[in-house]
């Protein structure tokens, strides 16, 4: 997810490393807050894949500084991984659906609708799984876990309601 941060970061801004953070905590950061020792090694393997390139500065303090920015295939690639990003981890569909959401204003209009539906039939599947939980009595949950599903179960229904 923090290429697709990145990506998203450069196609609105060249930027340097530590203003692509500042700028990646600001606009994402109720979902994500990539440190320096996460953006840098992205950064690097993005420019390995030609997606961004650099500019070499001397900044007023004498000191060598990068600014980045997308490359036309970098471009096609932020656009190739919004669109076929994997949900490997179900603890965090909620906030990858909604960083997914924030960035897909960089997608064409029929790219956002198969956007949406997927985003929209992982949302339903965690629904289903978290009731599923709920309502199995075998599940065992004291009342405080089940709060806890309860609440997450608003946050997915918020979502859901997104799309309608």
């Amino acid at each position: 997810m923090v290429e697709i941060l990145i990506l998203y970061i450069l196609s609105k801004y060249d930027a340097t490393i530590y203003k692509v953070r500042k700028l990646i905590e600001e606009k994402f950061f109720m979902f994500a807050n990539p440190s320096l020792g996460t953006v840098n090694p992205a950064l690097k393997r993005l420019e390995g894949l030609s997606c961004v390139e650099f500019e070499s500065k001397m900044t007023d303090g004498g000191m060598l500084s990068k600014t980045y920015k997308i490359t036309p295939f970098g471009m096609k690639y932020l656009k190739n991984a919004i669109l076929s990003f994997e949900f490997k981890n179900k603890s965090n569909i909620l906030s990858n659906v909604s960083i997914l959401l924030c960035v897909s204003d960089i997608l064409e209009e029929d790219e956002k609708k198969e956007l949406y539906k997927t985003l929209l039939n992982h949302l339903l599947l965690l629904k289903k799984g978290m009731e599923d939980a709920i309502s199995n009595p075998y599940n065992m949950y004291e009342p405080l876990q089940k709060d806890v599903i309860k609440k997450e179960l608003t946050a997915v229904n918020g979502l859901i309601e997104v799309f309608q």
